[in-house]
């Protein structure tokens, strides 16, 4: 495993200082922030990362300033398009699977400090990344940040002709079936439990549950939900009454 951490005083790191320019394609103000961002909670060390024991705190501020970087750039690529199609498009881009694979797409996931027994969790690897542009906001702005995704991202990256065709909205499906059918479907989407940051929803039909879903935010657990829950109206093991 890469050892990150030397002493407090010490967050001179020269191979990962490398690695994390050659990521972001400039030379970082405050490397401290780059180091919590890659700093996963199973591998909290308060030595060398500014302040931060983990990545938590710029993973919360990474995933606003990347939904709002992403609907900014929609918004221009498809001037035309209304709000629904714009946000399919975002939720098409930054759910955490997509997330994970631009983490992995760009080098991440070879240089993210964890416990050794996560692995291969996927929430890792989309943390780190919404980490990362925390990190890259607070210590280079905006502008910059919005290069980077659009450039280092978006562009490399991401296909939005072929994006489009992908189907990934299931509650929308879902909706839009229980609206032409005019069936009232019910989704309710709570915490787990009072302790958790897990959240789990259910979609009743008939005060019958027809899906459920899992998940670390609200609306990936509904998506899952929905998901199921269309596959079994799809495979017609609902009838009409």
């Amino acid at each position: 495993m890469l050892r990150f951490f030397r002493k407090k005083s010490d967050c001179n790191d020269i191979k990962l200082n490398s690695e994390l320019k050659n990521i972001l394609g400039f030379k970082p103000k405050n490397y401290s922030l780059y180091y919590a961002a890659l700093t996963h909670k199973s591998a909290t060390n308060s030595n060398c990362i500014g302040g931060y024991k983990n990545n938590e705190r710029l993973e919360f501020l990474g995933d606003a300033i990347l939904d709002a970087v992403i609907s900014e750039l929609l918004y221009s690529r498809f001037p035309s398009a209304d709000e629904g199609f714009l946000t399919e498009m975002r939720t098409k881009i930054v759910n955490g699977k997509k997330l994970a694979e631009l983490s992995k797409k760009i080098g991440l996931n070879k240089i993210v400090k964890k416990n050794s027994g996560n692995s291969s969790s996927v929430r890792i690897y989309e943390d780190a990344f919404e980490a990362l542009i925390g990190a890259m906001y607070l210590d280079k702005g905006i502008e910059c940040t919005k290069k980077f995704i659009a450039q280092r991202i978006m562009i490399q990256h991401i296909d939005l002709n072929k994006l489009k065709s992908v189907e990934l909205n299931h509650k929308s499906k879902l909706i839009e079936w229980s609206q032409k059918k005019k069936i009232i479907i019910d989704i309710d989407t709570d915490y787990e439990s009072a302790d958790s940051k897990v959240f789990i929803s259910y979609i009743r039909l008939n005060n019958e549950v027809i899906g459920k879903g899992r998940a670390f935010s609200k609306k990936e657990a509904e998506q899952i939900a929905s998901k199921v829950a269309f596959e079994y109206i799809s495979n017609e093991k609902y009838t009409e009454q």
